[in-house]
């Protein structure tokens, strides 16, 4: 029975070799999350280049807001940035949310921008399709300036129509806001096309003096305006506009899809938008082709799914941007900042850095360890 139980003790610590190598690879992970650092992120000077566009964007707002003799509420824009509305006026759609009106104003969400977009592959020239409605001009603006300062071709449908709180003055609509930085000269991506938005995308609900004072304020500047009162042909008329678009920068298709609020053809109207995911949207098709390769993309038989869905069926990521209260503390933003922070801050322009060296030869440590542990195993001989 002694020498039985002394033979147990004498396996039980070779066993006990096992364990050397799980406490030092325990030891190991731990002195590497100790030796990390905080660093500027790869594209930390296209980011900031984002930020100080917007910055100077929404600057360019408030001034032309001014001077149109629009007052800024200290109570609504207690930041008195300029870019929240009114609680209701004559384009006014559905409800919206102040504090996250107010969140859009961060100039710093350029540079969010910029790391979904590089996340999603997008190099400088590729087309981004771009579906803007008027409930967060700050968006709106942060996604031109992102696009700008990556060098890529923005193919930008915008509709008039916003929520309580955004862009909702009808002598000022977003498309008027882009209007006034197209002419200082502060951004060079533009919506080409425009629709009214609202019931329907075709603002049942306004009424019909403001809606042509609206349209012809557009049509004026050149852009074409899609009016159809049939969902499916909006949807087809979108689809054919991002893929003839794309066809002329060399790809079968835009690279990324960008949805920026609510407009009716993000989901077809369907109840998906407010229950979304939000942020990057990944496809769970094959990535997408250049023009020439094997296999197209059809744009006509979508349906009335939306413009989100039929992207990420034909494996296009897509950035949607609505849910500002956890979007933008998911990637290091504040929500409903007072101060507003200045561009440039914030933990979206820094990332955790590991030392490769450190973990390379830990491992390579622990892999000696636990080869030395398993040498140290009893092994049992099988009878033939």
């Amino acid at each position: 029975m002694n020498r039985m139980h002394s033979g147990d003790i004498r396996h039980l610590k070779r066993y006990l070799w096992l364990l050397a190598p799980l406490f030092m690879l325990l030891a190991s992970l731990l002195l590497i999350r100790q030796t990390r650092t905080r660093e500027p992120k790869s594209h930390y000077d296209v980011m900031t280049d984002a930020a100080e566009r917007a910055d100077a964007a929404f600057q360019a707002i408030r001034e032309e807001r001014l001077l149109r003799g629009h007052a800024i509420s200290p109570i609504d824009d207690p930041n008195r940035t300029g870019l929240v509305g009114d609680s209701y006026t004559e384009i006014t759609t559905t409800l919206g949310s102040l504090p996250s009106k107010r969140s859009a104003a961060n100039p710093n969400i350029a540079a969010m921008i910029v790391d979904m977009l590089t996340q999603c592959g997008v190099q400088a020239g590729d087309p981004v399709a771009v579906n803007f409605s008027g409930s967060f001009p700050g968006l709106n603006a942060s996604v031109l300036c992102a696009l700008d300062a990556m060098g890529a071709k923005g193919i930008v449908i915008s509709s008039v129509g916003a929520s309580t709180y955004g862009a909702n003055l009808p002598d000022f609509t977003w498309l008027d806001m882009e209007e006034a930085l197209l002419r200082r000269g502060l951004i060079a991506n533009h919506s080409e096309w425009f629709s009214l938005g609202g019931a329907g995308d075709i603002g049942k609900e306004m009424p019909n003096d403001v809606k042509d004072a609206i349209a012809a304020r557009q049509t004026d500047r050149g852009l074409s305006w899609l009016y159809y009162e049939d969902l499916s042909e909006n949807l087809a008329a979108r689809q054919a506009v991002y893929a003839d678009k794309s066809l002329e920068a060399g790809y079968e298709q835009p690279v990324c899809f960008i949805n920026a609020g609510g407009n009716l053809l993000s989901f077809g109207g369907e109840s998906g938008m407010v229950s979304s995911a939000n942020g990057i949207l990944r496809p769970a098709s094959a990535p997408l082709r250049k023009e020439g390769e094997h296999g197209n993309a059809s744009f006509v038989n979508a349906g009335t799914g939306g413009l989100i869905p039929f992207y990420l069926e034909q494996g296009v990521p897509v950035i949607h941007l609505l849910n500002m209260k956890s979007l933008l503390p998911a990637y290091g933003l504040p929500f409903d900042p007072s101060p507003m922070p200045k561009a440039g801050e914030g933990e979206i322009y820094m990332e955790w850095r590991y030392n490769k060296v450190l973990a390379f030869s830990l491992l390579a440590a622990c892999a000696v360890v636990f080869s030395f542990a398993a040498r140290r195993l009893p092994r049992r001989k099988i009878p033939l």
